[in-house]
């Protein structure tokens, strides 16, 4: 029989010698002609029993979708509905148009009646009496009035109340025009009055506060494309000072410092018309390191919300204090460096617009602990059990997690009396967001490294380059796919050409990632020098990239070099 069936494809398929076997005599043809027919007429049939079964099985994903196809369609859905021009955080600066400084303000409370109809307008028609307005601004703001609402550079307004005490604080905002182009705008609150004025005496002989008191707080906002604290504080305190003494002073510096353009020259100091120094400690405010904020928080909790800003989650950070959760939000969206956030991101949302947290996108805001009663239905929703999850309305769940208190809403489990999740918790929620389980294991053993380094400046240096390794050994061979990788066929090759299996089923739907994509579509069009994020990662590439297991034609390449790299990484 096997002597027959050999014949059979030597007939079909000749061989390259181009030698034919033959038949010894008539009969034994037609038994092996008979027996041809009856393995097409086989052949037939299980070709239409497979069909038959992968439709079955189309239709039971459809109903009973597998965690890997549901985050492959997730992803897509996600990269289509969202905005497709993703922004870039840093424009590329040249000498000549490096403006430094776009904008001035100072914001304090003011009671309604003597707000403008614009301002009033900011804060819904809440019933507070007293609202955020501009108390001064330079350059004059004109019809760009609607260009910087109020309240979003003092959040907090609506814990304005006379036993109010609140200390000098800084955070960021960041403002995104309909053109998906970010600003940045440093915030600085101070005391308007002096501290031994706010108790004074009436005729009555009661000691009252002063009415000018509930505004005693005023923001100092700096405006700017750039974004570098480390630049703005030193300079907030000359203006805090010129603006508390002498209005003539703050205009005159004010007008110079819009004069301002940022520059690479070594001899920028010297040649600098500002040196600020503050002998007297008068306007101090604190600047907190990624490194420092991690600490605090945890790395096994930044770790959790790191994976879930990766497969575009729902995220909200909430605190006591404006600053401790700004502070948060921008250091999480620091930890995915060279990959940036192209999704909703305000640090810390005004009172007045919670309702930005229905938003049924990929977001991640920051939120003062005192509004969460108004999301409730959005963070524990009703139960109703006529509701069927459908990809379509991107509705996932949103992961809220409190900086102070550690605390994790969807709870995870975690050890007794402790604020940080467990390891084995943290590994299981990874396998469930669809994340290799070992290459999440070994980034929180990297992470934890840094704990010890004193320095936060290396220890923020350190955190950068571990995050970088994780994403050289997950999509590093991403440049072995040229400029076409993006395309339907090139993003399948692309996630079986890793080397290790578990990481292929990440990349089939991490690939579909808009996060990624547009880190991929940038790559040939900027540079950033030769000390920025993405020249260190293109040298971190070279030592930790994976090589590919096939290249563009589809076809496998040797095995060597995979099983030497899997050898040395895993």
């Amino acid at each position: 029989m096997k002597a027959m069936t050999a014949f059979i494809f030597q007939r079909e398929k000749p061989s390259k010698s181009h030698h034919y076997t033959k038949s010894a005599s008539p009969s034994t043809t037609g038994i092996i002609l008979n027996k041809q027919q009856q393995q097409h007429k086989c052949h037939q049939k299980e070709k239409k029993t497979t069909q038959k079964t992968s439709l079955i099985s189309k239709q039971m994903q459809q109903i009973h979708p597998s965690p890997l196809s549901k985050n492959i369609r997730r992803a897509r859905i996600i990269r289509r509905k969202t905005t497709t021009v993703y922004c870039d955080t840093l424009k590329r600066l040249k000498d000549e148009d490096a403006v430094l400084i776009n904008q001035i303000l100072i914001i304090r409370l003011r009671p309604r009646s003597e707000a403008t109809e614009f301002e009033c307008s900011c804060v819904n028609n809440s019933n507070i009496d007293s609202i955020p307005s501009v108390d001064f601004a330079y350059p004059p703001m004109g019809s760009n009035a609607s260009n910087f609402p109020p309240q979003l550079f003092y959040p907090d307004f609506m814990k304005g109340t006379v036993q109010r005490r609140e200390e000098r604080e800084t955070y960021q905002v960041v403002l995104t025009n309909d053109k998906a182009e970010r600003t940045f705008a440093f915030c600085f609150k101070f005391p308007t009055l002096p501290q031994h004025s706010s108790i004074i005496s009436t005729d009555s002989g009661i000691s009252t506060l002063d009415n000018r008191i509930f505004t005693g707080l005023s923001v100092l906002v700096l405006i700017s494309p750039y974004p570098n604290e480390g630049y703005f504080s030193e300079l907030a305190a000359d203006l805090v000072l010129a603006f508390q003494r002498d209005n003539a002073r703050l205009l005159s510096m004010c007008r110079d410092l819009l004069q301002l353009r940022l520059t690479t020259s070594e001899s920028f100091d010297a040649k600098a018309k500002y040196i600020v120094r503050d002998e007297y400690g008068r306007q101090q405010w604190t600047r907190s390191h990624m490194s420092t904020i991690l600490k605090k928080i945890g790395m096994e909790n930044a770790l959790f919300i790191f994976l879930n800003m990766l497969a575009e989650r729902r995220i909200i950070i909430t605190g006591s204090n404006v600053t401790d959760v700004s502070q948060t939000v921008h250091a999480l969206v620091r930890l995915l460096a060279p990959l940036e956030w192209p999704h909703g991101l305000i640090p810390i949302l005004p009172d007045s617009q919670i309702e930005y947290c229905q938003n049924p996108t990929p977001y991640i805001y920051g939120l003062l602990r005192y509004n969460l009663s108004r999301i409730s239905e959005l963070i524990v929703p009703q139960n109703d059990s006529s509701f069927s999850p459908d990809d379509n309305t991107l509705n996932d769940d949103i992961i809220l997690f409190d900086v102070e208190m550690g605390i994790i809403v969807p709870p995870i489990s975690r050890p007794k009396n402790k604020q940080k999740i467990g390891l084995k918790a943290l590994l299981e929620q990874t396998e469930l967001i669809g994340f290799p389980r070992a290459a999440v294991c070994e980034l929180l053993g990297a992470l934890k490294s840094c704990i010890p380094i004193k320095d936060a400046e290396k220890a923020d240096y350190r955190i950068e380059k571990k995050i970088m390794i994780f994403y050289a050994k997950l999509f590093g061979h991403y440049r072995s796919f040229g400029q076409d990788i993006l395309t339907a066929r090139n993003r399948k090759l692309f996630a079986r050409a890793h080397p290790c299996s578990e990481t292929r089923l990440f990349l089939n739907w991490f690939i579909e990632n808009g996060i990624l994509q547009y880190f991929i579509s940038i790559q040939e069009t900027e540079n950033d020098g030769c000390c920025g994020l993405k020249f260190r990662f293109q040298k971190v590439l070279k030592k930790y990239a994976p090589p590919a297991r096939i290249n563009l034609e589809g076809k496998k390449r040797k095995a060597a070099k995979s099983l030497i790299w899997k050898a040395l990484n895993h």
